[in-house]
């Protein structure tokens, strides 16, 4: 409070208050100093700059830890430093907030405001945290734990939280209303009972539940539901809410509406669960009045009171529906006994579409319309019977069975046994529903007749119509394989092989069925005359059921996992093996090896859906334990799917001979294996993306490694698989794993399968990123090596294995390597009539492929001067707070000093490499786009060296220091290595440019822009040389040379505002910011800042830079002299 008065009656005390934190805000950032900008951002006028201190030191140490971890060439103390720094801020913040209880209750708004500001600046600071020791908060945990710190400790806050909340719900976009709902659900479940007293602020948020955004009103739902065990009221008024969406018109709400309706009834599910038997002797219990208001429905209760508004959904869309199926299976899995109470619920509407004694059961028809001339689905039949098939499988593998009078028994009575003898049960029906349809199934299945002559003759309505029914029958036929083989566990050896030949006949439909899908594709793609853009484009095509079948095979998958995807994969192992068998023994026929390959097929796509499913649902929720049931059942598939994996690379090998139609039929069954190769690669790289329990790292990989071939010691070198040295108990399996990976990347590509190497590839740098970089270094090594013997035809083949081999690398081998493979592709590109085919250092280096490796180099040279130009602005820190410390008289921590050496060392050990590897660009013959990109790439390095440059420059009043070693080096490596070739370059370009058939407008737009100020960018760079020379007597630009002849100029600032013209002025601001390349933008673009930016940011504007302004613009008016300076560093140069 005092600080607050202070600064009310001297504005420039919270000026320099807020300047002085600002300046090191991102480092040292003290719990005290946030609690003084707390107090300053009380006051209205100094609020803005106060709280956007905060946020930004948050924010920026957040961005700097993470740059730190991706920057290889980075010194370890640095990369400390940039964790501890984070730390340091994070603690800073929830310290000042554990205090405002001990009388600074006055920063109480201000701690709000900072909490939702950090809510809204997390969107921009999502990042991968990767494998680091120490943990670091993201901008959005902050947030969170600053706001939840303040609503347990501070009463009088909740209002303004719970308030606040609400605001930003309603009024911010989607992406930034994510955290709040976050931090909404994190409140309910740790306060549960405080948040009661804020009922009526949570019912004004759900008034606007149908003018939200879908996902972000079922989140909402699903944050406030937990309170709905306490609070009866609140679940009535949801259920009002949701019951008034479901009228609306809007599809959106309604599927919100129904997953909002779905979620109550789990949760009233999981609370009866966790009560035993509650309905039992009601007598001894007290009275409602007496009773707390959390309250139990009775067994399924309220499904049946929300039953009359969920059957609205039979009258709704399709994509209403398939909510509705999706959440049915959601409910019966949550409660097997209401099994039971679903089925009667869907009965009656799946008599629609389902005649008992008809030739045909199913009345697919029915299920789709044309409306203007566009197919439309009124039904996903695939859907329906896929959620009863799912409901039948729960209800009789529920160990809690309870009959179907046990509800009516709770109120006293029982249904009248006149109407219920005879009868059978829902579940009873649809058994003998599903028998009948399956028996039609293998029927026409066995024909196969109408599938034929539909294909023929047919005209555009009946294209679509047979296009849907086969869409249809796919989903089909998955629903009754998934029901055949949930059966195999249950039953004897001969009826399992009764079941695994029903299985391999339905996926043999299943394949044609898609192969006849095909065919229909490409018929309404050519009748619409655009067969590229097919799938997207297609008028009378159902676009509204690819998404929607898509979508409910991967859903359906992940409710199977555990049973017949199981099944299903312990199947094809064992076709497989049989299959291995019988060709070692005899020909097998060719409709045997078709319905292996069918079921490996749809094996592989079946896992593959469930895997991404699984990702985006561990990605969604992280409530309870449902990270450790998926890992289980993630765990359980994984070695029968290595099995799949071993057994496509290894036990298939192509053969060679035969007559024409074997050959045919021999690549046929090569391009279904890579195919198969492909899916089954792509599911493990879905599976490592799946979040593993943080007290089980290592068991995925021990599962995998023990799939492996009993001979994988013959296949791999044995000192290949285990480096004793560097491994430990803990890491033996993820080494042992990573060399069967790199066997199996050597193996895809001698066969050369471009898909194929891109997924080995992912998977080897995700397993080498969570190792030591010392045991990546040798993945990388081993990846250069690969480079230097394969001959690699495929572009991106080769760009895959580049980028391993250089990311994996350890600094400065990495960018030495690029050194070296651009070296050689300076052979292959120089335009020279005596230019090689290929390297042969580097035989991936080819004339197929030297286009695409020269735009990865470029690249990864952009990277590098993103981590450059971050370097540099913690070196330009580092130097103000030395140059600080020698004003007041005060020596320099030597932990300080020291960073900044060893920093100094890096950059400019980093920046001459970076030299070396744009000096063979320089000599090569680009196109014009890479040309172009080059000339910005090098301009942007040279604005960098003059930064360099500058830095090195003492200010005014202060001793000036020698430059180091390494600075020498980098100067005169650039002016001999670079700049000299560069302007050679530059001149090679004007003259193709003067020589294209293109037309002028393209050359002068790119003269405009890249060149000119690439000229300015050296000039600035040897001007600053020049200042530096003079002051320490050094001659840094003996290696340097003139520039060329030009024909355009490069004004000074005070000659262009008199010559320049209010057109011109009026042009130059509507041009946007990154096009101001012109020959005028090196006037606006010489600092290290924007002058206007720098000017918004902070009004204080220092004396020292209005000198170093004047200095630039004398530079400019002596630049007869510079370049007298220059000559005479000619003439030095030839008589050494």
């Amino acid at each position: 409070m005092h600080v607050s008065f202070a600064v009310k009656q001297d504005p420039a005390l919270a000026r320099e208050v807020v300047a002085a934190v600002k300046a090191d805000a991102a480092g040292t950032l003290s719990g005290f100093a946030v609690s003084v900008l707390l107090s300053v951002a009380r006051v209205r006028r100094f609020n803005e700059a106060a709280v956007g201190v905060l946020r930004d030191a948050v924010t920026t140490s957040r961005r700097d830890y993470w740059i730190s971890r991706r920057c290889k060439w980075l010194p370890d103390c640095l990369k400390e430093e940039c964790g501890r720094a984070a730390h340091c801020v994070e603690k800073a913040l929830l310290k000042a907030v554990g205090e405002s209880i001990g009388g600074r209750e006055h920063v109480v708004p201000s701690i709000v405001q900072v909490g939702f500001l950090l809510l809204e600046a997390s969107d921009s600071d999502r990042r991968e945290e990767g494998d680091s020791d120490e943990r670091v908060m993201s901008t959005e945990e902050v947030g969170v734990n600053m706001v939840k710190s303040l609503f347990e400790i501070h009463g009088m806050a909740r209002t303004e939280i719970i308030e606040q909340c609400k605001f930003r719900i309603l009024s911010a976009k989607p992406s930034q209303t994510v955290p709040v709902i976050r931090l909404l659900g994190d409140l309910v479940r740790t306060h549960p009972l405080q948040m009661l007293e804020y009922i009526a602020h949570l019912k004004e948020l759900l008034d606007y539940f149908s003018f939200l955004n879908d996902k972000i009103s079922t989140g909402l739902i699903n944050c406030i539901l937990p309170l709905t065990k306490f609070s009866r009221d609140l679940k009535d008024y949801i259920i009002l809410v949701v019951r008034k969406a479901m009228f609306k018109r809007e599809d959106d709400v309604r599927i919100a509406a129904t997953n909002a309706i779905v979620q109550l009834i789990i949760m009233e599910n999981k609370y009866r669960k966790n009560e035993a038997n509650p309905f039992q002797d009601s007598s001894s219990q007290p009275s409602s009045s007496q009773q707390p208001e959390a309250h139990l429905e009775i067994g399924g209760g309220l499904f049946q009171e929300l039953s009359g508004l969920l059957r609205r959904c039979f009258s709704q869309q399709a994509r209403v529906k398939e909510a509705l199926y999706s959440g049915l299976i959601q409910i019966v899995t949550s409660d097997p006994i209401i099994a039971e109470n679903v089925l009667d619920f869907l009965w009656p509407h799946f008599l629609n579409y389902y005649t008992e004694h008809a030739e045909c059961p199913l009345k697919t028809d029915l299920c789709f319309k044309s409306e203007s001339a566009k197919m439309c689905i009124v039904e996903p039949i695939d859907c329906l019977l896929s959620c009863i098939s799912c409901v039948l499988q729960v209800q009789h593998n529920s160990k809690c069975e309870r009959t179907r009078d046990a509800y009516w028994k709770c109120f006293g009575f029982a249904p009248s046994q006149d109407n219920e003898v005879g009868r059978l049960s829902s579940s009873d029906l649809f058994m003998e529903a599903l028998s009948n349809i399956q028996k039609y199934l293998k029927k026409c299945l066995a024909e196969d007749q109408r599938g034929q002559t539909q294909e023929n003759g047919y005209l555009s309505s009946h294209l679509d119509t047979a296009h849907c029914h086969n869409f249809a029958m796919l989903g089909i036929i998955e629903v009754f394989v998934d029901f055949a083989a949930s059966k195999l566990v249950k039953v004897a050896d001969e009826q399992k092989e009764m079941l695994e030949k029903e299985i391999l006949d339905l996926i043999d439909a299943h394949s044609s069925f898609e192969r006849k899908t095909s065919k229909n594709k490409e018929k309404i793609a050519q009748r619409a005359g655009n067969s590229s853009d097919s799938t997207a484009k297609q008028t009378n095509g159902p676009k509204e059921y690819y998404s929607a079948t898509l979508q409910k095979l991967n859903e359906r998958r992940g409710k199977f996992m555990d049973t017949s995807l199981y099944e299903l994969v312990t199947m094809c192992i064992k076709q497989c093996d049989a299959d291995n068998l019988v060709k070692c023994s005899q020909r097998p026929s060719q409709s045997k090896l078709n319905q292996c390959s069918s079921l490996l097929s749809f094996v592989l796509k079946a896992c593959l859906g469930m895997f991404k499913s699984l990702a985006a649902k561990g990605s969604r929720v992280t409530i309870g334990n449902l990270s450790t049931v998926l890992y289980e059942d993630v765990k359980r598939l994984m070695g029968p799917m290595m099995q799949l994996i071993w057994w496509l690379m290894l036990g298939s090998k192509q053969e060679n001979g035969g007559t024409k139609r074997n050959l045919t039929q021999g690549k046929k069954n090569m391009d279904s294996k890579k195919d198969q190769l492909y899916l089954a690669l792509t599911c493990l790289k879905e599976m490592s993306k799946l979040s593993v329990p943080e007290d089980r790292p290592g068991d995925i990989f021990d599962v995998l490694v023990s799939s492996a071939p009993p001979n994988i010691e013959d296949m791999v070198h044995c000192s290949q698989l285990l480096d004793r040295n560097h491994t430990g108990p803990n890491t033996r399996s993820p080494h042992v794993f990573l060399n069967i990976l790199k066997m199996l990347y050597v193996r895809v590509l001698s066969q050369s399968l471009p898909r194929e190497s891109e997924a080995v590839t992912e998977l080897i740098f995700g397993i080498s990123r969570k190792l030591h970089h010392e045991q990546s270094h040798l993945v990388g090594h081993w990846a250069a090596s690969l480079c230097q013997k394969n001959i690699v035809q495929n572009p991106s083949i080769a760009q895959e294995m580049v980028k391993l081999a250089v990311h994996l690398m350890a600094a400065p081998d990495d960018l030495v390597l690029v050194h070296n493979m651009t070296a050689e592709l300076k052979l292959l590109a120089s335009g020279n009539e005596d230019s090689i085919d290929s390297s042969e250092a580097f035989p991936v280096i080819n004339c197929k492929t030297k286009n695409s490796l020269t735009a990865v180099f470029l690249q990864m040279v952009e990277s590098s001067l993103t981590e450059l130009d971050w370097v540099t602005g913690k070196l330009k820190l580092m130097l103000a707070l030395a140059y600080d410390s020698a004003n007041i008289d005060e020596d320099q921590p030597a932990d300080e000093s020291t960073q900044r050496l060893y920093l100094e060392e890096a950059l400019y050990s980093r920046s001459t490499t970076v030299v070396h590897v744009l000096s063979s660009f320089a000599d090569m013959s680009l196109k014009d786009s890479q040309a172009e990109q080059f000339l910005r790439l090098t301009a942007k390095f040279y604005k960098l060296l003059a930064r360099m440059a500058k830095s090195q420059i003492a200010p005014k009043g202060y001793k000036q220091t020698i430059p180091s070693l390494k600075f020498q080096k980098l100067a005169e490596v650039t002016c001999r290595m670079l700049t000299a070739p560069l302007y050679v370059f530059v001149a090679i370009v004007q003259e193709n440019q003067q020589t294209s058939k293109r037309g002028i407008l393209a050359r002068i737009k790119r003269e405009s822009r890249c060149i000119p100020d690439l000229i300015f960018q050296i000039e600035d760079y040897e001007k600053y040389l020049i200042q530096l020379s003079k002051l320490t007597h050094m001659n840094l630009l003996r290696h340097a040379k003139r520039s060329v002849a030009r024909d355009f100029q490069i004004k000074a600032k005070d000659e262009q505002e008199m010559d320049s013209s209010p057109a011109g002025a009026a042009s130059s601001e509507d041009r946007p910011e990154e096009d101001a390349e012109g020959a005028d933008a090196p006037l606006e673009t010489n600092a290290d800042e924007d002058p206007q930016a720098s000017a918004r940011s902070d009004k204080t504007v220092e004396d020292s830079e209005s000198d170093e302004e004047e200095e630039r613009v004398l530079a400019r008016r002596k630049r007869a002299k510079i370049n007298t300076v220059v000559e005479d560093s000619d003439e030095e140069a030839r008589s050494e």
